[in-house]
């Protein structure tokens, strides 16, 4: 096949690998793939509403590639852009395009997490920012259904996508890269417990029980203390907030603030972890079917993840099912599942926990599902 993969400027950086591991996998079986990644520009409202970021960059990839060089093109974006570049091509190259929407709006629920915030007027703000987004929602749908087959990454991504659009949508999880991430039995010296990632904001991502609960757990003698770290890889604007939180469940001690590393160091800290944390936030606040990243490192290191607090969601549903670990919904699980693997860390000075489906999320057998729809799409 011959395939023109289109992305946005790949961001946040934890999606790179999704798009690249795409893209090596096509090249390496044999494809023919170009992949183009777009630059965002910093554009008016209604450059936005109009798409004028689109329009440039599918201008310029008409210029540059001439009819019949490609037989699909495959788009993978964070939000919108670049939608209409797909569809602008595969109308005038006359050849299907296939979408990948590796997040969506909605997943948000009432936090408004793309929306810029406008100048504050008496609150018609919040109504321009409510109507913008409707206009790019039903903008993604009526390129959708122009789509001969549309890729998201979680179970309520699909639904919710399937529920407005005819085009068949598909799953197609983010994985873990297995040249990056592997099972280890390394025997460490403390137990640690990591969260490795950024935090954005505390409504967002909320350490609130895992700190409760680390601080009744030393509060017991089975716990020492003295064996026990919490390391946060996690940006340095986020670090007194959480400190202060920490000093208020009295394990300020406990609580180790960890500079960024580079990507190739990641197994390397996790195979020195004896305990992942994904940091999510309650049901109550709306957001739906997000499974980050950590989920998936934790599969493809073979380490234990504690959710907290527990989405009850698409994130709660696959650490059940793979067996990863505990999506908590109180202290006590927290506590519970600390305990079990701290007794594991005394035994064996590691731990580790072996996942029967794992290879369904390496990323190369993720790829062959890109390959076989693209090649479904082409009828080649």
């Amino acid at each position: 096949m011959r395939i023109l993969l289109i992305s946005d400027p790949i961001t946040p950086p934890s999606y790179a690998p999704r798009v690249m591991a795409t893209y090596r996998f096509l090249m390496a079986a044999g494809h023919d793939c170009v992949l183009e990644v777009g630059h965002m520009e910093k554009t008016s409202l209604l450059g936005k509403i109009f798409h004028m970021t689109d329009r440039r960059f599918g201008h310029r990839l008409y210029k540059q590639y001439t009819r019949g060089r490609f037989d699909i093109i495959l788009c993978s974006t964070y939000y919108y852009f670049p939608l209409w570049t797909a569809r602008y091509l595969s109308q005038k190259w006359h050849i299907p395009y296939v979408v990948d929407l590796r997040d969506i709006v909605e997943q948000w629920g009432t936090s408004n997490y793309f929306i810029t915030p406008l100048p504050k007027l008496l609150g018609l703000e919040k109504y321009l920012a409510k109507r913008y987004e409707q206009h790019q929602i039903r903008f993604r749908t009526n390129v959708l259904n122009s789509a001969k087959a549309v890729v998201s990454v979680s179970p309520w991504h699909c639904n919710c996508l399937q529920a407005q659009t005819t085009t068949p949508v598909h799953l197609i999880y983010n994985g873990y890269d297995p040249d990056e991430l592997h099972a280890t039995a390394q025997p460490t010296d403390q137990f640690r417990i990591s969260y490795i990632g950024r935090i954005i904001d505390l409504k967002l991502r909320q350490p609130h029980l895992l700190l409760q609960a680390l601080g009744e757990l030393a509060k017991t003698e089975t716990f020492d203390t003295e064996n026990v770290r919490l390391e946060f890889y996690s940006e340095p604007s986020m670090q007194t907030a959480v400190e202060q939180l920490a000093a208020q469940y009295g394990i300020r001690q406990l609580l180790h603030w960890m500079p960024y590393f580079d990507r190739n160091q990641l197994n390397a800290v996790i195979a020195r972890s004896s305990l992942l944390i994904a940091l999510a936030c309650p049901p109550s606040n709306g957001q739906h079917g997000i499974l980050g990243t950590k989920v998936f490192e934790a599969i493809g290191a073979e380490k234990p993840l504690l959710l907290v607090p527990s989405d009850e969601d698409s994130l709660a549903a696959l650490i059940e099912e793979t067996g990863i670990g505990v999506a908590a919904q109180n202290a006590e699980q927290i506590k519970t599942f600390i305990q079990e693997k701290y007794h594991e860390w005394q035994t064996k000075g590691y731990t580790r926990l072996t996942i029967a489906n794992k290879n369904m999320f390496n990323r190369n057998h993720l790829a062959h599902e890109f390959e076989n729809l693209l090649r479904h799409s082409t009828n080649l």
